[in-house]
């Protein structure tokens, strides 16, 4: 009786060692893939944030290059008008110089104030077109930017949660006389 005794209560010592090892691998198993897991997040997180940066970077490239193209189409329409009021004047002055008079000269004088009108208007449609092309421009590149940047935030995946670890396996009752389980 007491070998058989024996025998069960080896065995239960057994079976309990055999799943406190088999929980102890199930337990580093899941912290290296815990940690592998953490580490890949981290990895993408990183990854995410400088695409983010470049995106960002290129976005605001884009803005300073539409703004100095819209500058140099203001100086250009700048300095045309300047040209358009020099040749106004020396036009006044030619029809002027004539010596011609009456009523006519009124008309020949108001048709260069028209066409340096025209001209004027003509230069400030262009400026609003540039102005306008560099809004569409600019627009392009903010949504484009954004679409990257949501492209690399959904790169990252979702953040690890901590890991479920399995509890240890209870200590086992031994078959005995009511003695206290020396291997506790």
């Amino acid at each position: 009786m007491e070998l058989q005794r024996n025998q069960v209560n080896a065995q239960i010592i057994n079976t309990n060692k055999q799943q406190q090892r088999q929980v102890i691998n199930q337990r580093a198993q899941i912290i290296a893939q815990d940690e592998i897991d953490r580490t890949l997040f981290q990895s993408n997180f990183e990854e995410a944030r400088d695409q983010n940066l470049l995106n960002n970077e290129a976005a605001n490239r884009t803005y300073v290059a539409e703004q100095a193209k819209l500058n140099e189409v203001r100086q250009k329409a700048l300095f045309e008008q300047q040209n358009i009021i020099a040749r106004s004047i020396g036009a006044k002055g030619s029809i002027l110089a004539t010596g011609r008079s009456g009523q006519s000269i009124g008309l020949l004088l108001q048709d260069v104030d028209r066409q340096a009108g025209f001209a004027e208007a003509q230069e400030m449609a262009s400026l609003d077109s540039a102005r306008d092309q560099a809004i569409i421009s600019m627009d392009a590149a903010y949504l484009e930017n954004q679409s990257s940047n949501n492209k690399a935030a959904s790169s990252i995946g979702a953040k690890p949660k901590d890991p479920y670890l399995p509890k240890m396996p209870e200590t086992p009752t031994l078959v005995g006389l009511g003695i206290d389980n020396p291997y506790i």
